[in-house]
């Protein structure tokens, strides 16, 4: 791993990037005590977040922060309060924790930025960071997984049959973790495009292991995606062919050898699909349902709420309209919880990050890719584990070099 430089010699910016490194750790950790379990409760992983959040609160009181970001936080705070005391009648404490994951993300960015200014943090701290995760996390599901530890991605009846389907290890959902597993590929990808050698090899092996290990269609669509993309992406060099050809092989020996070992996993994998496509339909397939909540819910809105229901949505009312709660579709999950002006504030946000620094290589089409699977799949802007992945993604965006 690299090792973790810092312009100054400062303790308390030191702290924040271990912290952060030990995401994957004290999730797993989480899960081992929690049976998988306590997503919404006050649980080991809560803890660990509610600590990053009052150190980054202790960077913006002794070290400022710039003043636009400090006025976008008060507004959408003020909004948050506002969502909770108008929508007070159904499980408030739940729709807080909720509010409190949708924040966390924005806070940590706007730490790093604090950070950033002061030049405590800089992209190589992020890349310590990325580099230290795609080792850490994938190695968190598979020796779980040979431990015998962990829980099945699909176990709870709704596979064909009732069987378990897929390994997700100690982590409570398996769309947090496919998210980034989506985004660790495209980073070692990104690594195998401009150098191919053994640790890279490594790394990009672990991560493709760990997504067949989970055997989530969305998570294979995205990976062939991404592999597509960077094997004939166009190159200037005559002699960059070499280097594609080389890579190209190495992805197509590595899915062939994994697919050998996960064999009966693939084909589980591939009777659950072929039960719900021959039951659901292809929209439904693709979107494993979540497209089919969208009507019922807004035709829920209009008439319970009107117009403030469009503006401000309906906090955590919403999700006693479909069976599922959430429409886990990250887009209108908010458009329901916080109406036009939530979904503004939040996606105008990143959108902003983004086309400030669309510059930045690989962080920037990482943004771009989180904000495609937040869309479609959701389990990215709400959840914990996502969130603090998140921010940091965006942190080496807003960074100096």
């Amino acid at each position: 791993m690299n090792e973790l430089k810092s312009p100054q010699k400062n303790n308390l910016a030191y702290t924040y990037i271990i912290i952060l490194w030990i995401l994957p750790l004290m999730d797993s950790l989480n899960g081992l005590i929690n049976g998988g379990g306590n997503e919404n409760g006050i649980s080991l992983g809560i803890i660990y977040r509610f600590v990053i959040v009052i150190i980054s609160f202790s960077y913006w009181l002794f070290y400022g922060i710039d003043r636009k970001w400090f006025i976008y936080f008060l507004t959408l705070l003020a909004l948050l309060i506002v969502s909770i005391l108008i929508n007070n009648d159904n499980d408030m404490f739940s729709y807080i924790i909720l509010l409190f994951k949708l924040v966390l993300p924005i806070i940590i960015i706007i730490t790093i930025r604090c950070l950033s200014n002061r030049n405590l943090i800089t992209r190589e701290n992020i890349d310590f960071l990325m580099n230290s995760w795609v080792i850490i996390f994938p190695l968190t599901l598979l020796i779980a997984y040979a431990l015998g530890l962990g829980f099945s991605t699909y176990g709870d009846g709704t596979s064909a049959g009732g069987a378990n389907v897929g390994f997700k290890g100690l982590y409570y959902a398996q769309n947090d973790i496919s998210y980034i597993i989506d985004i660790l590929y495209l980073y070692i990808m990104n690594k195998l495009s401009k150098k191919i050698n053994i640790r890279n090899i490594i790394e990009f092996l672990l991560v493709l292991s760990s997504s067949l290990l989970m055997g989530l269609k969305g998570n294979f669509l995205i990976i062939l995606l991404v592999t597509i993309i960077y094997v004939f992406k166009a190159e200037k060099k005559v002699s960059k062919n070499l280097q594609k050809i080389l890579l190209f092989s190495v992805i197509i020996f590595s899915i062939i050898v994994f697919c050998s070992i996960f064999s009966d996993n693939i084909n589980a994998m591939i009777a659950r699909w072929q039960y719900f496509y021959n039951k659901n339909g292809l929209i439904s397939f693709l979107t494993s349902t979540r497209s089919d909540r969208i009507i019922p819910t807004y035709n829920w809105l209009i008439p319970q709420l009107g117009i403030l229901g469009i503006f401000m949505g309906s906090g955590f009312r919403y999700t006693s309209v479909v069976i599922s709660k959430f429409i886990e579709m990250d887009f209108f999950d908010i458009f329901f919880q916080l109406g036009i002006i939530g979904c503004f504030l939040i996606y105008g946000f990143y959108i902003r990050i983004y086309q400030k620094n669309s510059h930045v290589n690989f962080y920037s089409a990482a943004l771009l890719l989180t904000l495609l699977i937040s869309t479609l799949s959701g389990h990215v802007l709400e959840t914990a584990l996502s969130g603090v992945f998140l921010g940091v993604i965006c942190g080496g965006i807003i960074v100096k070099e």
